[in-house]
């Protein structure tokens, strides 16, 4: 039987200023991510209406992108919705 292996991310960090920051609708810094490993980690905890003002506002994958990820960038694109189901299948897909 084949063991579940855990992706791995890359722990690089970005450039100073490059950061993903997690915010609230209202402004308000809720973490912030260096590396890609950092975003992972903090999509699964952030507060669902900080995860849902980022997916429906297609801020996830131009940040992805930029840091060498595209094909992550191209499975979160596009998930849009109101619930919890938002952030289950943006964790699916990283």
């Amino acid at each position: 039987m084949a063991r579940y292996k855990p992706k791995s991310y890359a722990t690089t960090p970005c450039q100073p200023g490059s950061e993903f920051i997690f915010k609230m609708p209202d402004g308000r810094e809720v973490g912030k991510a260096r590396s890609v490993a950092d975003f992972v980690r903090i999509v699964k905890i952030a507060p669902l209406s900080s995860a849902l003002y980022h997916a429906n506002g297609e801020h996830f994958s131009p940040w992805l992108e930029m840091m060498g990820e595209k094909e992550l960038a191209e499975k979160v694109r596009g998930m849009r919705g109101n619930d919890e189901s938002v952030r289950k299948r943006i964790v699916q897909a990283l």
